[in-house]
């Protein structure tokens, strides 16, 4: 049971949100509430826990049973636990090898996963290069303008590449990435027969990177590997040292997983 409201709580605190997320932590130690406990045990009235789980519930947050009338974790509470699982993993998994292929390489390393239609960075290793690309940690581009992002839309069917992207027109980074889905389908075609995924300047005008998708050995996709350098250290002979590099880091964060 959270613990009930005292004195020691910061000033600040926004007073509905507060109750939510001591509605939420009743979860820690049990599998259902029902409306009358939680109103008894947070001293609410049946009418706010009501409404409470009913935007919970809207949002998917929480579930209710037919027959019991319980509340049970609903699907996107329960997503948002496994993703930060999942992040958490990945990133502790990953981080010996992006320093690895580094060090290999010369270049900045990156560990991103697929958030929507964005990639997003959860690690970065960077190059001991004086002219180098930095680190992107915290960082969110577009998916479709990057290595890592490409790795990974390559993975995904048609028809959910038609449901993340619903409109032909991509909003673009710069004027080199694929400006339509069409043509995005098109250089996702050739990645599945690579293995690897190229970004020449089409997320950021000065950087080029190749990526590559990361897999448990449920076949489960987790994330990507990139490596980047300034475009005017990259050619073909580049790319064909650093995208086998990232094929190789990415099969070896993927056998950690078993």
């Amino acid at each position: 049971m959270p613990e009930e409201p005292g004195d020691d709580r910061p000033a600040g605190l926004i007073g509905a949100v507060d109750n939510v997320l001591r509605l939420l932590a009743i979860f820690e130690t049990q599998k259902v509430i029902r409306v009358n406990e939680v109103s008894r045990d947070m001293g609410l009235s049946r009418s706010t826990v009501h409404r409470m789980l009913s935007t919970l519930h809207y949002h998917r947050f929480v579930e209710q049973d037919d027959l019991s009338r319980a509340y049970r974790p609903g699907p996107a509470l329960v997503d948002i636990g496994l993703a930060v699982v999942r992040n958490m993993d990945i990133r502790a998994t990953a981080h010996g090898v992006l320093v690895d292929l580094a060090e290999e390489t010369g270049e900045t390393v990156h560990l991103g996963v697929l958030r929507g239609t964005e990639m997003v960075y959860l690690d970065s290793v960077e190059s001991a290069q004086v002219v180098r690309t930095g680190s992107r940690v915290g960082w969110s581009l577009p998916a479709h303008a990057t290595s890592s992002g490409k790795a990974i839309l390559a993975t995904l069917s048609e028809t959910e590449l038609k449901n993340l992207y619903p409109n032909e027109k991509l909003t673009v980074p710069t004027s080199a990435a694929p400006q339509t889905r069409t043509a995005l389908i098109e250089q996702l075609s050739g990645i599945r027969s690579r293995g690897y995924a190229v970004n020449n300047a089409e997320s950021e005008a000065d950087v080029s990177a190749v990526g590559a998708a990361v897999y448990d050995g449920d076949g489960r996709v987790r994330g990507a590997l990139a490596i980047t350098a300034p475009r005017s250290r990259v050619d073909s002979s580049w790319v064909t040292k650093c995208s086998a590099a990232v094929v190789r880091g990415a099969q070896t964060v993927g056998k950690r997983f078993g």
